[in-house]
């Protein structure tokens, strides 16, 4: 959550951070950080970095090895540049509690997120609770074939329950790249709306020219709750039967799923249909 507290905070404006590493404990110390993570007030402590403040700069940095929560958190802001970063190796994603986002932003305006290397980030590589009038772009996105570098998912827009707007108007999530990998290491790769994990709002925003390849499920629309442009995407159709958090899931030639209710609200008609995902049934879920 937004305000935990994590090994370093920043709060403050216009601050600069450039050719810095930051390194977590899941390498150099696994019993404190299975400790940390086995606790809900303690986990924060496993992450890395938390940052508020508007006209933030973060480039050409290096976020890794974080035990589990999150490597970045931006809790809230107004025009950031988070560009040219490597997020990797952070949390284990078949370890029930040790998984770990490579960058969480609550409530943004005016972000520039673009250029930024995920890789073996194992809850969700890069998640938004709301982000107005954002450019989300050039990202690229993989895995190293692990188990335990897999993911839930790659991006996710969406907001958390009671405590961010879900509101993504004038914001462009355009030309990323995602490729989980021959061994299908992340269930969603692109994910929009809140379900399966909880009930929230999610509109606004266009989300084009993206290419997906590798995933369980390349798309998945569930739920939105007012317009949003999803349009020209370059997204892998795959067959199989998939882990998930309500047992395996079949998916036969679909590249995309778009549930009835985000139907109601989209500006296209979405043909290329997987099984309405369920509350709670989050692909590639998998945890010992």
């Amino acid at each position: 959550m937004a305000g935990a507290i994590m090994p370093i905070t920043i709060d403050s404006n216009a601050v600069r951070l450039d050719h810095l590493v930051f390194q977590g404990t899941r390498l150099t110390d696994p019993a404190l950080s299975a400790r940390r993570c086995a606790s809900d007030k303690k986990r924060p402590m496993a992450g890395g970095l938390l940052v508020n403040g508007n006209s933030v700069t973060i480039t050409r940095s290096v976020f890794r090895d974080m035990a589990c929560y999150t490597a970045l958190e931006y809790g809230t802001g107004v025009e950031a540049v988070i560009s040219d970063n490597t997020f990797i190796g952070n949390g284990t994603h078949n370890t029930l509690l040790h998984w770990a986002d490579g960058l969480t932003i609550h409530t943004a305006q005016r972000f520039q997120i673009s250029s930024n290397r995920f890789r073996d980030n194992t809850d969700v590589q890069l998640i938004f609770g709301s982000c107005v009038g954002c450019t989300i772009t050039n990202n690229n996105f993989n895995h190293s074939g692990t188990a335990e570098g897999g993911a839930f998912a790659e991006i996710m827009l969406q907001a958390w329950p009671n405590a961010t707007s879900g509101d993504f108007t004038g914001t462009q999530v355009t030309r990323n790249t995602i490729d989980c990998g021959a061994q299908r290491r992340c269930g969603f790769g692109i994910m929009i709306g809140s379900a399966p994990w909880y009930e929230a709002p999610t509109f606004g925003g266009a989300v084009t020219d993206n290419r997906v390849r590798g995933a369980m499920l390349a798309l998945n629309v569930d739920y939105l709750t007012g317009p949003m442009v999803i349009a020209h995407n370059d997204l892998e159709a795959v067959s199989g039967t998939y882990p998930s958090m309500c047992g395996p899931q079949r998916i036969s030639g679909a590249s995309a799923n778009f549930s009835a209710r985000s139907r109601m609200v989209l500006p296209l008609t979405a043909t290329d249909t997987a099984t309405t995902a369920k509350h709670y049934c989050i692909l590639n879920y998998s945890i010992r």
